[in-house]
Parts: C-alpha cells; structure tokens; sequence
C-alpha cells in the first residue's frame, strides 16, 4: 500500500514568502503550532490515502486524462484562515485567489473521475487553501491569532501548469512527499 495524495506545487516566489512568514510565526507562537516545512506546502486536490500498487496505474491514467482537458491558468496567494473556526484553531492557512472556477472545476472532475476506483468523493466543499501549520496546543486564546489573520501576502502568482501525484511517507520529524507522476495541463485556450 502507499500512502498518497493529488497536489498543485507553488511557485518558487510563492514558497519563499511562506518561509519567511513561518519564520516569523515560528517565534511568536512558539511550541503551540507545529509548521509544515516550506518546501512541503502544497495545494491538496485529492487526499487518497493508502492505495494498493496495482490502483496506482489506474489513477495515473485517469488523471492524466482529465488533466489533458485543461488550459493552464492562474492564481495567487489569498488571505489566512483558520480550520475549523477562530475559536478553536487546529490549521492554519493560506487561501487562494485568481481563476478559481477553473480549479474548483478540476477538483471535482477528480473526484468524480476516481470513484470508479472506489474512491469516495469529498462531502465537504472544496475549500483551495496552503497549510502552513496545525495547531498542538489546547490553550489558545483567540486574540493570539490576530497576527497570523492580518497577514495580507503580496500578489504571488502562480501559473497552474501540472497536477502532482505524491506519497506520503511519515516519519517522526514530518512527512516526505516524492513525485510518483506528473500530470501536464494541455489543453490550447
């Protein structure tokens, strides 16, 4: 079995920023918030799970399918947010901005698309986001967020260009992520 996930990279501008907003975060929040490295931030399409070998092939194929009916396309850093409310904190992340049509779009052309491979589509609504950080700490006091919720990114925009498929591997100090297969966006506008 391998543990694995569907993911858009960052651009490298976009990655930098995040570093140095983490760095910052990392002092004033300490050891309430354990931050995802920067070079491991990512946009989810599709969290899989533990897929046997043999469905890996299956999902490539159909992925790289679905992906061919799209045109690359755009968006930039959004505004912070918190999961699941202000009140009890337990992620921390960037949201998104640009043509969000079109990635609201792939996302659920792949959750339908891997449902013939038993894949059970998300119930939540799609929400594109980065995590940067998941909170440890019980003892969280709303007005401790203010400085991550005020952070306002510069325009980073991030051309839409591939969909990643990445295993998970955990380990004690955080998970790696190495590319099984990548999956241009062709389609000519």
């Amino acid at each position: 079995m391998i543990r694995c996930f569907l993911a858009i990279n960052l651009s490298t501008e976009a990655e930098r920023f995040l570093s140095r907003s983490i760095e910052e975060l990392r002092g004033l929040y300490r050891k309430k918030v354990k931050w995802v490295r920067p070079e491991n931030c990512h946009l989810t399409l599709k969290f899989l799970g533990n897929v046997e070998e043999g469905t890996i092939n299956d999902v490539e194929s159909k992925v790289r399918q679905i992906s061919s009916t799209y045109s690359p396309f755009e968006i930039t850093l959004g505004g912070t947010g918190v999961f699941p409310n202000p009140r009890f904190p337990k992620v921390l992340w960037f949201g998104l901005k640009g043509e969000l049509a079109s990635l609201r779009q792939l996302h659920r052309d792949i959750e339908q698309g891997l449902t013939c491979f038993g894949f059970e589509p998300d119930n939540r609504p799609f929400m594109p986001h980065v995590t940067v950080g998941r909170v440890k700490s019980r003892s969280w006091k709303t007005s401790e967020l203010e400085k991550f919720l005020k952070i306002d990114p510069p325009p980073l925009e991030m051309a839409i260009e591939k969909i990643h498929l990445y295993q998970s591997i955990l380990h004690p100090g955080g998970p790696e992520y190495r590319s099984l297969a990548s999956f241009p966006l062709i389609k000519k506008r």
